[in-house]
């Protein structure tokens, strides 16, 4: 019996669904200022769950109650490769429950489908990673080189679990990424970039009735925003055109005049400052400077249009850029060998539409990432969010048989 059946064997899908159903039982939205709303249960769960595997486990504490937690199997050593199966612990706001008609966190089962806040992303890739993991350990199958499973926190805000990832030795080891964030177990080889500009024109305060004693920031606002489609038309022509991503988009999602913090909104007031965020989405093609001088350019194309006001901008939760891979990367071709051993088809292929902790692994290591779970990429964040049961057991196979490709290497 070859190593791969041995493993395979092991791969019980009926558990990677129960075990998703147990994460999303567990409510990890991040809400600041609020005790026990954060990831620390979803990750002791996870931690336990290893640990009775009998699996190595490295816990990195990120911030109070948010801790990565990592297990693996096998060694890196001298000329071998070490892979990381990456998910996130941490989903968002459930919103109102009243407006699901299954209860959020109750992860019930219906129609071959579970459903619950987290369900898609991304506690069924995290599952499947999980499972995927401890059946080489149940297998007795050690791997050539080094498999990880990395449950980070804070993927849906400032990414800080993957940024503290990065810095730390168990990070620099890494050769090669799996993401496993919700894709229908396409292999997705492209994703688009974000980049959060954060604008604060700065005039001066004045009365509503006398606009000719002050100088108003909102106007400098408005001319920015007059010019997004030509910035969006000119990061396009900067921008590579991709076979499974939509173009560059620039949105602005947030104007306030005066920002919190800074005084509170009043009809009859000119404010001195006001704030507006530009999301930017980008596909590869582009660096941080090219983006960074169109927004400095837009910014003082503003100011010379409206005297007096000053204007700085910010790159929030920093520079996500774009990110690409070639098939013919090794672990492509591993992922592609793991799709054809687990399910019997070619593989789908596609692009991710948002951005990932993928993002940040690709810019601060330099390595090769795919995406690649469970869960439809449009179901994310919705209400009734759900994923597909099988497919949940086919992204442990996909995994399984990809690991050992690649570290076989």
């Amino acid at each position: 019996m070859s190593l791969l059946s041995r493993v395979f064997e092991r791969i019980n899908a009926e558990e990677a669904v129960e075990l998703t159903r147990a994460l999303v039982r567990i409510p990890s939205v991040y809400r600041s200022g609020e005790p026990g709303a954060n990831e620390a249960q979803v990750a002791a769960f996870v931690e336990s769950w290893f640990r009775r595997e009998g699996l190595p486990v490295e816990i990195q504490e990120v911030a109070p109650g948010r801790p990565n937690v990592l297990a693996w199997v096998g060694d890196k050593g001298p000329g071998r490769r070490c892979l990381l199966l990456e998910g996130h612990t941490d989903v968002v706001t459930e919103g109102d429950p009243k407006d699901w008609t299954r209860p959020p966190f109750a992860a019930e089962m219906s129609g071959g489908r579970i459903y619950g806040r987290g369900a898609a992303d991304m506690k069924s890739g995290l599952a499947a990673a999980m499972v995927a993991l401890a059946a080489f350990k149940r297998a007795g199958v050690t791997p050539k080189g080094k498999l990880v499973v990395g449950a980070l926190v804070d993927e849906e805000d400032g990414m800080m679990g993957v940024r503290h990832l990065v810095k730390t030795a168990a990070g620099r080891e890494l050769d090669a990424a799996i993401v496993c964030e919700p894709e229908e177990n396409e292999l997705c080889l492209e994703q688009r970039g974000v980049v959060w500009a954060r604008i604060r024109a700065r005039g001066k305060m004045a009365h509503g009735a006398m606009p000719e004693a002050g100088i108003n920031p909102l106007t400098a606002l408005g001319a920015i925003l007059a010019q997004v489609p030509a910035l969006e038309k000119r990061l396009r022509k900067q921008c590579q055109k991709s076979r499974y991503l939509k173009p560059p988009t620039v949105t602005p999602t947030i104007v306030q005049g005066p920002p919190r913090g800074v005084g509170a909104p009043q009809s009859n007031v000119i404010p001195a400052v006001a704030e507006m965020t530009l999301d930017v989405r980008l596909t590869s093609g582009i660096s941080s400077e090219g983006v960074e001088d169109e927004i400095e350019a837009l910014c003082r194309q503003a100011e010379a249009a409206v005297p007096g006001v000053r204007i700085e901008w910010e790159a929030l939760n920093a520079f996500r850029l774009a990110t690409k891979v070639e098939k013919s990367e090794a672990v492509v071709q591993a992922m592609i060998y793991g799709v054809r051993k687990a399910t019997g088809s070619a593989p789908r292929y596609g692009g991710v539409p948002g951005s990932t902790d993928g993002t940040i692994l690709r810019m601060e290591l330099g390595i090769p990432i795919v995406t690649c779970g469970p869960g439809s990429r449009l179901i994310p964040h919705q209400v009734d969010e759900y994923v597909e049961a099988k497919e949940i057991g086919d992204a442990a196979r996909i995994y399984t048989a990809a690991a050992l490709k690649y570290l076989e290497a």
